[in-house]
């Protein structure tokens, strides 16, 4: 019988890799949580939910654009899919498709779809860069 390669190996520790795969299984659980994407846009509010994108679904979108390779159209694809509201239902249907991607200036639609790459954690980083002052980050410890 020929020696397994190194990488075969690790398969055969089948709790192991089973152990592995639980633990992304929870991460992906506890990041599956609606985030809140707060956006301003010439006065009107269009705040949106979103959980988080997979890798499925971007698939999916690159493969239901006319040129798989548009990232724009893709984008717009997934912000359709994606902006929910603080239910967790669909803010927008397929039909809204053709309105980004037609009649929305490019500036408008870099807002929106933007704002659904932000993450909360980006947002509380800048909340707390927001708060701190220049006094006290120069200041000396005084242990």
């Amino acid at each position: 019988m020929l020696p397994l390669a190194p990488e075969l190996l690790s398969f055969r520790k089948h709790n192991d890799v089973m152990s592995q795969l639980d633990k992304l299984l929870e991460i992906a659980a506890m990041e599956n949580k609606l985030t809140k994407h707060e956006l301003q846009i010439e006065g009107k509010d269009l705040t949106f939910w979103s959980k988080p994108m997979t890798i499925a679904e971007y698939q999916q979108a690159k493969k239901a654009s006319k040129n798989p390779e548009d990232m724009l159209e893709t984008t717009a694809r997934l912000f359709v899919k994606k902006a929910l509201d603080e239910s967790g239902q669909p803010q927008y249907q397929a039909d809204a498709l053709p309105v980004l991607t037609r009649v929305l200036s490019m500036a408008t639609a870099a807002k929106l779809m933007g704002a659904m790459n932000e993450t909360q954690e980006e947002e509380e980083e800048l909340d707390l860069k927001s708060i701190e002052s220049p006094a006290q980050k120069g200041r000396k410890s005084s242990s």
